[in-house]
């Protein structure tokens, strides 16, 4: 038997590592869609639109094969535990019948339907994930064709297409199709497939073993919120082969009365129904009708009407959906460099309102659903060594102003200021982690100090005013590639800073020279060839070293040093 609590956690890890592939490749087509030159004529868009999307094509195959091996091995595990969970609980009440068995991993015939469970599910997994990067491929290429259609026709600007596709992409985005045509997001396709997958398999265990002892009868399990369907049948005894009547008592069948076997029934799609053996005149039923009557009730008081906790499960996942729209926005937005400040607005009043219904209604947050990923490589300012040095008071005083053409001397001296300051809050975090601030072109702060979640990173929000973003490196080195491509595709942010926890200052600066599509693109490309798995931190500083000794063919300015 698997509990329903059991069966509700059993995918969490997937999920939030698909949740992951999602967000990647939502965040690299966004960074695309930046990259390109401009809606032009027909001819040449055409071009550019079949190079987009045959790169974003790649690109989510080179995705999902990174994540492949994890999925494999994840899948076998929950198979093997679930498996071997629920034949354990399952023997406890056989031997309190009177009867033994082997174990699981000495029954040839029980380890045969556990491999092919494996096969199964991780062939339904692979099924639908061999579909990912044409269903991609398909929905970017409509909203490409949107906003080329609105742009060229004079509808709206190129920058308000961009910003409405970027957008659309993120409230609606699917990933995989199903054979019928269904299309979903990789998130829900996983939790789907392997709480089916293992729920299915754990039950052909069970019937095995049965079998095996001569068990006929099962009970099923019962939990709150079992939607309306698989109420009707939840923590009742049922017979297997047909409905019987046994010392008086009718049982029902048990395929017929609760579906097994098929999608909508008891351990099909999204299923967290399982079952027991029960050995009628020795085993106790688990369920009385005043226990399922509790949990079917009206039980649950909110905003002065009664629900039941299904009722309540479903207005709780709406609330839960709305905060992934906004993640998905916010990450969406801040990948291709444009204003996040209304979507942040719009993230943090979702959370509010779930948090506060949770709270009103006594339930549980799923953490897993809401949380915003942060994808190992994509934070916007991140560092590339790990090699952390202590701010000293000789730190502080080592930083000086640097003549630049977006401050005066004034200014510049304002941001000298704003440097020391950002080592004098970044001493009060753990050493490793990172500070920043950003500022209006008059040095006023555009709000408080930024702290980064992990060692090495730091996220901060987009303006959609001309800005200029600081933030500390522990390590005293330049620019890391997540920096620059955030300073490139940022079209607001006029200067990006380092400082060093040593004192060392470092700025990229825009000017009315830049070229912000060539810009894009190289920054682009050094960030694609920063995040081979095989190069070493050395490695990528050459990298980046290269690219900024070359910076002014973009028309930016790099400065270096404390000049």
């Amino acid at each position: 038997m698997l509990g329903p609590e059991y069966l509700a956690q059993l995918p969490n890890a997937l999920c939030s590592l698909w949740r992951q592939v999602e967000d990647d490749i939502l965040r690299d087509i966004a960074r695309r869609i930046t990259a390109a030159d401009g809606m032009t004529e027909t001819a040449v868009w055409q071009a550019q639109r079949m190079e987009l999307l045959r790169t974003v094509q790649n690109d989510t195959v080179n995705t999902l094969a990174k994540y492949a091996k994890r999925s494999r091995s994840e899948i076998r595990r929950l198979l093997t535990e679930a498996g071997t969970a629920t034949l354990a609980a399952d023997d406890a009440i056989h031997r309190a019948a009177g009867k033994d068995s082997v174990p699981v991993n000495e029954s040839p015939a029980l380890l045969d339907l556990l491999n092919a469970g494996y096969r199964q599910t991780l062939g339904s997994w692979q099924n639908l994930t061999a579909t990912t990067a044409a269903t991609v491929t398909g929905e970017l290429e409509q909203r490409l064709d949107r906003a080329w259609l609105q742009v060229s026709t004079g509808a709206i600007d190129y920058n308000t297409a961009i910003r409405r596709a970027v957008d659309d992409l993120a409230d609606g985005m699917k990933y995989v199709t199903y054979p019928t045509g269904h299309r979903d997001t990789l998130e829900t396709a996983v939790r789907r497939c392997v709480l089916t997958g293992v729920n299915q398999t754990a039950a052909k265990l069970q019937l095995a073993r049965m079998e095996e002892l001569g068990c006929e009868f099962v009970e099923v399990t019962a939990h709150e919120g079992a939607r309306p369907s698989h109420a009707v049948w939840q923590g009742k005894i049922y017979h297997i082969g047909g409905a019987v009547t046994l010392d008086g008592v009718r049982y029902e069948d048990f395929a017929k009365a609760t579906g097994y076997g098929t999608g909508a029934g008891l351990c099909g799609w999204n299923c967290r129904h399982n079952f027991y053996p029960y050995w009628p005149g020795i085993s106790v039923p688990n369920y009385t009708e005043t226990r399922l009557a509790a949990l079917n009730a009206k039980c649950v008081t909110y905003g002065g009407k009664q629900y039941t906790r299904y009722e309540i499960s479903q207005m709780r996942r709406d609330l839960e959906r709305r905060v992934r729209k906004y993640q998905r926005r916010f990450l969406a937005e801040d990948a291709a460099g444009v204003d996040t400040g209304p979507t942040a607005v719009k993230l943090k009043a979702a959370r509010k309102a779930l948090t506060a219904f949770v709270q009103d209604t006594n339930g549980k947050q799923d953490e897993g659903r809401t949380r915003l990923q942060s994808a190992r490589n994509n934070a916007i300012l991140k560092e590339t060594s790990g090699s952390y040095k202590e701010i000293t008071m000789q730190s502080i005083q080592n930083v000086q102003p640097f003549a630049c053409e977006t401050l005066d001397a004034a200014g510049s001296r304002a941001l000298a200021n704003a440097h020391k300051k950002l080592l004098l809050e970044a001493r009060k975090v753990p050493l490793g982690v990172e500070k920043a601030r950003c500022y209006g072109l008059d040095m006023q702060p555009l709000g408080g100090y930024y702290t980064g979640e992990q060692a090495g990173s730091v996220r901060i929000s987009n303006f959609s005013e001309p800005y200029i973003a600081i933030h500390n490196h522990p390590s005293g080195l330049t620019f890391s590639p997540g920096d620059i491509l955030g300073f490139a595709h940022r079209d607001s942010m006029q200067m990006l800073t380092v400082v060093g926890n040593d004192g060392t200052v470092y700025a990229l600066e825009k000017t009315a020279a830049t070229n912000s599509c060539l810009l894009k693109k190289a920054a682009l490309s050094l960030y694609d060839a920063a995040n081979d798995p095989s190069l070493t931190r050395q490695a990528i500083m050459n990298l980046v070293t290269h690219f900024l000794g070359e910076v002014a063919q973009y028309g930016v300015h790099y400065y270096a040093g404390r000049d």
